[in-house]
């Protein structure tokens, strides 16, 4: 027996609900921060880095810290083959890929980390804001490799959701930009999401999320002019602490420009 089962074996009846449920995800969307574990299920932020530290020294889970050109980056946690095993008997998302370890090596040198790790920060902040509220929650949270697993003869979505609050939801696919695709690059996945519409006969809802106010600014305008026939909406800033919950999306082709929450959404596009 190895230590680090060993140390599984007899750390089990410490580990929490709550513990499960950050393994899951761990297996499902590969590299989670202290900070976003923290937003999605803590109130203390010492409380969710010793409980982050319990399920590294019982071998669960790997950290790192990406390099930074100035300060110092949140712990980086991924989910470790012992994890894997851990959670096999758990998952019950029949409708998604099976979980996967987060090969530590794979994921420090990922080319999109960031772009990960934001479509991450955008999903984990709706688990946050559910705590928060007397009647929500993120109901489904699917990685880009279940959409792709789903839709990808048609588009290749960073991610979809169902939020609910109360008796109503919105579905929703999440773009995540970080400013290098280029305008027509993001154009050229709409007719993708349109033949999904037309496959399933269901019209999701696109979100785009843009990294600045000008940016946001300069798509929202290609798109109104581009006269698609999905629904669609911007939001921009940081994503580590914005509230997508919130009054921050932009209807493209609407007569105003107000924002509004993301439920609201739900009734725009009924």
């Amino acid at each position: 027996m190895t230590p680090n089962r060993h140390a599984l074996l007899a750390a089990a009846n410490r580990l929490t609900e709550r513990d499960r449920q950050i393994l899951r995800l761990l297996g499902h969307h590969q590299v989670l921060t202290t900070h976003q574990i923290t937003r999605g299920f803590f109130d203390n932020p010492r409380v969710a880095r010793r409980r982050v530290q319990i399920l590294a020294d019982v071998g669960l889970i790997d950290c790192f810290r990406p390099p930074l050109l100035v300060g110092t980056s949140p712990k980086h946690c991924v989910l470790t083959p012992l994890g894997l095993n851990f959670i096999a008997g758990l998952d019950d998302t029949s409708e998604q890929p099976a979980p996967r370890a987060g090969a530590l090596g794979r994921i420090v040198f990922r080319a999109d980390l960031r772009h990960l790790v934001g479509v991450n920060d955008v999903f984990c902040a709706l688990h946050g804001a559910a705590r928060t509220m007397a009647d929500a929650s993120l109901e489904m949270w699917w990685s880009e490799r279940a959409c792709t697993k789903a839709w990808g003869s048609y588009v290749r979505p960073d991610g979809f959701g169902r939020w609910r609050e109360g008796l109503r939801t919105v579905d929703f696919f999440l773009e995540y930009d970080t400013g290098v695709e280029h305008s027509p690059q993001i154009l050229a996945k709409l007719p993708g999401y349109e033949a999904v519409a037309a496959a399933t006969g269901i019209v999701t809802p696109v979100l785009f999320w843009l990294h600045s106010p000008r940016r946001e600014q300069a798509l929202h305008q290609r798109l109104t002019r581009s006269h698609r026939t999905i629904p669609i909406a911007t939001a921009a800033g940081d994503s580590a602490n914005a509230d997508p919950s919130s009054a921050i999306w932009r209807r493209v082709g609407a007569n105003s420009d107000a924002r509004v929450s993301l439920i609201d959404l739900a009734g725009e596009w009924a």
